[in-house]
């Protein structure tokens, strides 16, 4: 089970107008606009970043899962609770990350009860965005079961890849990087709940710190949609944890419980507003 997590490709709506140029004797002007709602005509520097963000989600899986193995104490009270609802399709959109990075967390801990409790809100939610063909009911189930030669970590990366591409082809990719957002900033809240139990654990540190560092590819890929009020007021709240976010993210070898303990605090206070 090496790679997983719960953050997947959603983007948002917005209207922006980028570049202007001069030409000739007379001045010219040329506009390019983009749609966003149409994942072909999103910008390549944002289509670059959002591949970035497929590595983070794969990092953040893979230390759920080390942490599972080396025995790191399952905590139900470090998730959102299962029957969370959430208004607004940005909202849905954003509670389906967060809510498939709880689900990723129980299923590698072994809890299927309370995995299968996120796995019937998760279709809950995804049903009132439009896309419940991408969380299919029978591969839901085996990320819920106890059969441990099932890969969960390739399942629910298939089930985000197919929401993903259903939103494109719908031409909603305004909704993915709400995702995107909601699934990193839930599995960033557990991850620091996890590393405080043994801070020393080297490989636990690492991997802690790819998650941290994986704050500027969310920043950049909300920024293309400044212009919408949702992500602008996401895109402000997010800030708020920069400061302390950096002080972990800058050395993986140096921050201490402090800071982690800091950072605890900010991201709970944000996870409160948006989530």
């Amino acid at each position: 089970m090496k790679t997983l997590h719960i953050l997947l490709p959603v983007l948002s709506v917005s209207f922006l107008a980028l570049i202007s140029s001069c030409g000739g004797g007379e001045e010219q002007t040329t506009v390019k606009t983009y749609n966003y709602e149409r994942a072909d005509s999103l910008p390549a520097d944002y289509l670059e970043q959002l591949s970035m963000v497929k590595t983070n989600i794969e990092v953040t899986g893979r230390l759920f899962q080390y942490m599972s193995d080396k025995g790191y104490s399952f905590n139900e009270s470090h998730m959102l609770s299962a029957s969370k609802s959430f208004s607004g399709s940005n909202g849905q959109a954003m509670g389906i990350g967060a809510m498939g990075s709880d689900l990723v967390y129980t299923a590698t801990f072994g809890q299927n009860q309370s995995a299968m409790a996120r796995m019937k809100s998760l279709m809950s939610i995804s049903n009132s965005l439009g896309i419940s063909e991408a969380f299919d009911e029978t591969l839901l189930e085996k990320l819920a079961s106890d059969d441990s030669t099932i890969n969960k970590p390739v399942l629910l990366t298939k089930a985000y890849l197919n929401a993903k591409d259903q939103l494109f082809s719908d031409e909603r990719a305004q909704l993915a990087t709400f995702m995107v957002v909601g699934g990193w900033l839930e599995g960033l809240h557990i991850g620091t709940q996890l590393i405080k139990e043994n801070i020393k654990d080297p490989e636990a540190r690492v991997g802690y710190w790819e998650i941290c560092s994986g704050y500027r590819n969310v920043k950049q890929i909300l920024s293309v949609f400044e212009g919408n009020a949702d992500a602008k007021k996401t895109i402000d709240e997010i800030a708020q944890i920069e400061g302390t976010l950096n002080r972990v993210a800058k050395n993986a070898k140096k921050y201490t419980m402090e800071d982690v303990e800091a950072l605890e605090a900010a991201v709970s206070q944000v996870r409160g507003k948006l989530l």
